[in-house]
């Protein structure tokens, strides 16, 4: 039995400055092997869209995929795990980085993370790894 796309969604939290091809394309991966839509929150300034999200919502909607885009002018870890924990539909949370993400919070102590009822992918390498570190 197929599902349709808006019964289950992927969560895409993305920050202007932050965006990627690889985060970008591996949420619609993700889309189109679960047959689900996306809701993306974008934590951005101004009117415009980043191009990049522009043109991601540009290729969803040619491939027909279900999509909602919410811009925020704050959106913290907790702001994200309470979308997802109160949107049943969401199976999937997809950010940059759990480093990136840490910076933009106001309260570094709480992990609220731990809290996420759904799995979080994180779709680009920490700054760590992308770094040559002599040993």
């Amino acid at each position: 039995m197929q599902r349709r796309s808006a019964e289950r969604k992927v969560l895409l939290a993305v920050r202007e400055g932050h965006l990627d091809a690889r985060l970008l394309a591996a949420a619609r991966a993700l889309c189109q092997r679960l047959d689900a839509g996306i809701d993306i929150l974008l934590l951005a300034s101004g009117e415009q869209l980043p191009a990049e999200v522009d043109d991601l919502v540009r290729t969803l909607r040619d491939e027909g995929v279900a999509y909602t885009l919410t811009r925020k002018e704050v959106l913290r870890r907790r702001d994200i795990v309470a979308y997802a924990n109160t949107h049943e539909c969401i199976s999937t949370v997809v950010i940059d980085s759990l480093e990136g993400w840490e910076s933009v919070a106001e309260d570094r102590s709480s992990d609220p993370w731990r809290k996420l009822a759904c799995p979080l992918v994180t779709a680009s390498p920490s700054k760590a790894a992308s770094q040559d570190q002599p040993t």
